[in-house]
């Protein structure tokens, strides 16, 4: 989270456990040679998301910070205090079902960061003043600044897998599968949408799980698209199923993710890159409500297409899971388990180019449909 971000909507994820007894002990607003800093300091870590509300301008108008339900205030800690500078006024309320909510009013900023004590009992809110007699940058690219004139979309499609990690392997090799669709995904999100598109890997190459997402940020793209095949051990299991990042998951969806993580769950995961995916979670919690958006759009649009040309195509829904090729994505992400290659039926059919083209084209309409969403909601 280094660097500021006019907008940033980001979320602090502390792995904890209930919220019972967790008590807001000290809120406090500091004024700073750069800005302001909101320091919320709680009496044990808990889980909070930070938000943000913007202007059609670009311009952050107001943060809201959720505590969990069940989360006490302490005595003496102000209600609503006035600040001054970027910073107007800190507000503490309740908001749905019973969440302690303390809102951050902004005035001129340029931006925020959000950082967390090592011991996660703290929450450090820094706004930035915008710099003297220097005049403000214009919105991020990303936002139209005249009706009509539509950003052109950047989406990073990953294939699964890949060199030395095979993936799963049954009626085909998931490696190769992935691959093959991710192709002509690209194809058509280039064709039909206009959109820039990259992928992760274009042949049969190692490439860690961090790298990948590594690209999708470092390219600034608005998506990210994981592809993969499922598995199971008796061969009876089948359909499609779209997930999420989210660390909270049911045994079934832990087992699938332990596989997909593959190569990167053998090694070692030192404290550096725990606190990764602490911190990447974090991020992601706050692209969430996006990235459920897009993975129902994307599920959506595979089962209707691959049940148009085929039958018994069974859909698995949306769900959640601590995918680690989804940690540390700025953009809204998902992955997409197209189908089984250990059923006898799906797996035949992921080894064929009809399939994977099917696959691709239902993926692609997904995108599509999550795009058209998000413009209209901007114009809105």
């Amino acid at each position: 989270m280094e660097g500021w971000g006019r907008r940033a909507a980001l979320a602090w994820l502390v792995f904890a456990g209930s919220a019972g007894g967790a008590e807001l002990t000290a809120l406090r607003a500091e004024s700073t040679a750069g800005g302001t800093t909101v320091r919320l300091v709680l009496s044990q870590p808990v889980r909070a998301a930070v938000h943000d509300v913007g202007l059609a301008s670009g311009a952050v108008a107001r943060i809201y910070v959720d505590l969990p339900r069940g989360t006490a205030l302490g005595r003496g800690v102000r209600r609503v205090a006035t600040v001054g500078g970027p910073v107007t006024t800190v507000r503490i309320g309740r908001g749905e079902r019973g969440i302690v909510r303390i809102v951050v009013d902004l005035g001129d900023v340029a931006g925020y960061r959000v950082q967390r004590s090592a011991r996660g009992r703290e929450l450090l809110l820094a706004v930035a003043s915008p710099p003297r007699d220097v005049p403000r940058a214009e919105p991020p690219a990303r936002v139209a600044t005249r009706a009509g004139e539509p950003h052109r979309p950047k989406v990073v499609i990953d294939p699964g897998h890949g060199g030395h990690d095979p993936g799963a392997q049954g009626y085909a090799v998931e490696k190769d599968v992935t691959l093959a669709i991710a192709r002509r995904l690209a194809a058509l999100l280039e064709e039909r949408l206009g959109a820039e598109t990259l992928l992760t890997r274009t042949d049969d190459t190692t490439l860690s799980l961090s790298d990948r997402t590594a690209r999708a940020n470092s390219e600034g793209a608005d998506l990210f698209v994981s592809i993969h095949a499922n598995a199971n051990p008796t061969g009876r299991l089948h359909g499609i199923e779209t997930y999420y990042l989210d660390n909270a998951a049911d045994h079934a969806t832990s087992r699938l993710a332990a596989m997909e993580n593959g190569l990167d769950l053998l090694r070692p995961r030192g404290e550096g890159s725990d606190l990764r995916y602490i911190l990447s979670d974090l991020v992601q919690v706050g692209k969430m409500d996006e990235s459920i958006a897009l993975a129902r759009a994307v599920q959506r649009a595979v089962v209707a297409t691959t049940r148009s040309r085929y039958p018994y195509v069974t859909d698995l829904g949306v769900k959640r899971g601590p995918f680690y090729v989804l940690v540390g994505a700025y953009m809204p992400c998902v992955l997409v388990e197209t189908s089984f290659l250990t059923h006898p039926m799906e797996g035949r059919r992921l080894a064929r180019d009809e399939y994977q083209a099917t696959l691709a084209e239902g993926i692609a309409s997904g995108v599509a449909r999550f795009l058209a969403d998000a413009r209209r909601a901007r114009t809105l």
